[in-house]
């Protein structure tokens, strides 16, 4: 195996301190890439256009074979707008998982999405931790636990990033993480792949091309109203909200 200059992590704590400094170094992104999307109802693989600003800033766009729009997706983690090219309808609301989810078939808060895009793993918080070395795949596994759930992360011994995360005793998702290459001082995975087992459900990103850290450009998550396209108000839960209705013109306007 090979430790880099630092040599073996003989302590839980402080590989996953290490670890944890390791994945926090891009706080911005924006690239271009592949998503393939699986679920019990079909599959299929899009090109997209990415930008991401921690916390819950993010803009994805997806586009067809032939390079038609498909969707836009926009929120700031509070709001979002989605565009559907198709149904010509743009969709806005709380940005709850739910709301989310119409666009990406998983059911993530803003915050933890964009996380997830930067290459960050969201760690549970444990009350213990414990620290073995897989031989065979010659990575540490640092395991953390809070009462029933467990969380098994698989660690490269040299740049100290999450190769795999799967959480144990609750219903949630596993990541995986490939395609290390140098970016600044630090490594960033060029491939993310979520799986929800119990939804049947993955999705896999693929970089083709990103620049991390450059100062955001703001316009990209814009929430204005595109012009001409009816718009459709949803609650938390994601169900469309009847139309306001105006109140009657008085007398002589």
């Amino acid at each position: 195996m090979d430790f880099g200059p630092r040599g073996p992590i003989t302590e839980a704590e402080e590989l996953f301190r290490l670890t944890s400094a390791a994945q926090d170094t891009a706080a911005t992104l924006q690239g271009e890439g592949k998503i393939r999307i699986e679920t019990p109802q079909g599959s299929g693989t899009v090109s997209a256009f990415l930008a991401a600003s921690r916390p819950g800033l993010l803009r994805v766009e997806m586009f067809d074979f032939f390079n038609r729009p498909i969707a836009v997706l926009v929120t700031d983690g509070h709001r979002f707008g989605l565009l559907q090219a198709q149904e010509n309808k743009y969709y806005q609301g709380p940005a709850t998982p739910r709301n989310l989810s119409r666009f990406l078939p998983v059911a993530l808060p803003s915050e933890e999405l964009v996380a997830v895009m930067l290459g960050r793993v969201p760690f549970i918080p444990a009350e213990r931790m414990t620290l073995a070395i897989d031989e065979k795949e010659g990575l540490y596994v640092l395991t953390l636990v809070k009462g029933p759930v467990s969380q098994v992360l698989h660690i490269h011994p040299r740049h100290l990033r999450v190769v795999r995360s799967q959480v144990k005793g609750a219903r949630t998702y596993s990541l995986e993480y490939g395609r290390f290459e140098p970016q600044g001082e630090s490594v960033f995975p060029r491939e993310v792949k979520l799986l929800a087992e119990s939804a049947e459900t993955s999705l896999d990103l693929r970089y083709t091309s990103v620049t991390l850290n450059e100062s955001p450009d703001l316009t990209l998550f814009d929430l204005s109203v595109p012009e001409d396209i009816p718009v459709v108000d949803v609650d938390e839960g994601g169900q469309a909200l009847p139309p306001v209705a105006l109140p009657p013109a008085s007398p002589g306007s």
